[in-house]
């Protein structure tokens, strides 16, 4: 019978199990619902801005040593498995390619700080991302304001962003992507078949303050739809998994339950047969 109330008590401990990861499950779900379409939008906007760009034309040059500045994100939740380990990866990849002896990293989302321990040092800001919702354009205004103040102040030379980017609901890749100078190839053409009703510098500057606060937003974006996608199909594994072995604990449960009951009557059974032999003698004697 202990055998049997063990059981029992793995039983009940797998469906709580099944029951948490099925509702987690059930919210990532919602939210990568939520999070396609404002994906699908922020990715036609940045389409746009890099359109105006060229429009424009850059009015940057290229430092001769570069001192970059990269925004990492990454989760502020657990249960997504390796995600934060393979953009950390990514990461430090990107910067040994490069060979940079000098950088700072903007650490979003709490994951951040404990996958890039080793470059401690380097981070000069972190920030926690909202979890409860879909990321929203205003989250990123701030951070955008206070890149563009660092730049004024020469902190760096180079932007860069570190995301997960999402692909399809089973496939997501960690990327590296330039901001500033904005990659983007100027029109030279352009400016002379078009009226500008500005002074160009100043378009110039209003539009990649902009495309900087867009392509955040996207990369934000992108790591949301990642990390839920993520979640779901580990989740979904789990559920699998936990409904299983509730399967297996249950077919246990009743063989033992059975082996518990076949015992019990060939206990009984016995007990029987000796009383009749016991009364069959008295009988006898």
């Amino acid at each position: 019978m202990a055998k049997l109330s063990h059981i029992k008590r793995q039983i009940a401990l797998i469906r709580e199990i099944q029951r948490i990861t099925n509702t987690m499950k059930t919210i990532s779900a919602a939210r990568l619902r939520m999070g396609k379409s404002a994906l699908e939008k922020v990715r036609t906007f940045g389409e746009q801005l890099s359109r105006l760009l060229e429009l424009v034309g850059p009015r940057e040059v290229l430092p001769e040593v570069p001192k970059p500045l990269l925004v990492g994100i990454f989760p502020d939740r657990g249960l997504v498995g390796a995600f934060s380990d393979i953009l950390a990866r990514n990461l430090c990849s990107f910067l040994k390619t490069q060979k940079l002896e000098e950088f700072s990293i903007i650490v979003l989302g709490s994951q951040g700080k404990r996958v890039l321990r080793e470059f401690a040092p380097h981070i000069v800001a972190f920030h926690p991302l909202p979890v409860h919702q879909v990321p929203h354009y205003r989250d990123i205004r701030e951070l955008t304001y206070s890149i563009f103040r660092m730049k004024e102040h020469r902190a760096f030379t180079h932007l860069y962003v570190s995301f997960m980017h999402y692909v399809s609901l089973s496939e997501q890749k960690p990327v590296v992507e330039r901001l500033l100078p904005p990659a983007v190839s100027p029109k030279q053409s352009l400016e002379d078949r078009y009226l500008f009703l500005s002074d160009v510098e100043h378009l110039y500057r209003t539009l990649l303050f902009e495309y900087v606060a867009g392509k955040l937003y996207q990369a934000l974006a992108e790591s949301f739809m990642s990390e839920q996608a993520t979640r779901f199909l580990l989740m979904d594994t789990a559920t699998t998994h936990a409904r299983e072995t509730l399967e297996t604990l249950m077919l246990l449960y009743a063989k033992k339950r059975q082996e518990s009951i076949t015992q019990e009557l060939n206990e009984v059974t016995g007990a029987a047969e000796a009383l009749r032999r016991l009364e069959e003698g008295d009988i006898h004697g």
